[in-house]
């Protein structure tokens, strides 16, 4: 394959090298082979760990990495496949704990409509709260009671007010229907003549403030309020009177 030369081909070595530098001794041995031929495959070699130095340096400005550092590169150089890996196994892990997070599954299931504790409701009193008629002139909510009082601000609710008239006529309850807004509202037609349904006006909100389970509300309520002036229940988003069908009876 090669010659093992002492020179430059000939002769005996000039002295003290000829004047040129001596080569560095890291280098080794040098052989210089008589075919160049023979050099091809070291010079595939060193071409594919440029190619590979090159993907490393285009992979590492994408990702915005600090270069390598210079060395020799060798075909036991690592490469990007472990930091990629790990980046991988990060991103993959990510998007998981997001799904996981932002699924729909099962949520906590919440209802709308908030009744007052039977036992709290029955310490408050509502003697003092005081609604208008159509005139302006103040009637007290024990000058109606027994009653289902709904409070419609906003709402027309004329199928509520029918229904809720129906069911006091079906239990035969003594307990009148009043429908409460910031101004009398108008009654819907329809309505059952066996029942007492009166519109009044709040137009301070007193009895929603009197009310703790109907603090800050603003939906269709339903406050139910016994002969005595108390309250016996309170609903948030009142849909019906089977919200409140129970407590009718007890009127």
């Amino acid at each position: 394959m090669g010659t093992l030369r002492d020179d430059n081909g000939g002769g005996e070595r000039p002295q003290e090298g000829g004047g040129l530098p001596d080569l560095p001794p890291e280098w080794g041995t040098i052989i210089i082979p008589d075919d160049a031929a023979a050099l091809d495959g070291e010079g595939a070699t060193i071409r594919r760990q440029f190619r590979r130095a090159t993907i490393r340096r285009r992979w590492r400005r994408r990702f915005h990495l600090p270069p390598e550092p210079a060395r020799r590169a060798t075909d036991d150089s690592p490469g990007l496949a472990v930091p990629l890996l790990i980046m991988s196994i990060a991103v993959v892990a990510t998007l998981v704990s997001l799904l996981a997070v932002a699924w729909p599954g099962r949520a906590p299931k919440t209802s709308p409509r908030v009744g007052s504790n039977p036992s709290a409701a029955a310490a408050i009193s509502l003697t003092a709260v005081s609604l208008q008629d159509g005139d302006g002139k103040p009637v007290g909510i024990v000058e109606v009671t027994p009653a289902v009082v709904l409070l419609v601000d906003g709402c027309s609710c004329e199928e509520l007010i029918r229904s809720t008239a129906e069911a006091v006529v079906a239990l035969k309850s003594r307990a009148r229907v009043v429908v409460v807004a910031a101004r009398p509202p108008a009654l819907p037609s329809g309505l059952n003549a066996d029942a007492v349904v009166r519109s009044l006006g709040d137009p301070n909100g007193s009895l929603r403030a009197s009310v703790p389970a109907l603090a800050g509300d603003r939906t269709t309520a339903a406050v139910l309020v016994n002969d005595r002036g108390r309250l016996v229940k309170a609903v948030r988003s009142v849909t019906g009177p089977d919200d409140f069908r129970t407590e009718i009876s007890s009127l």
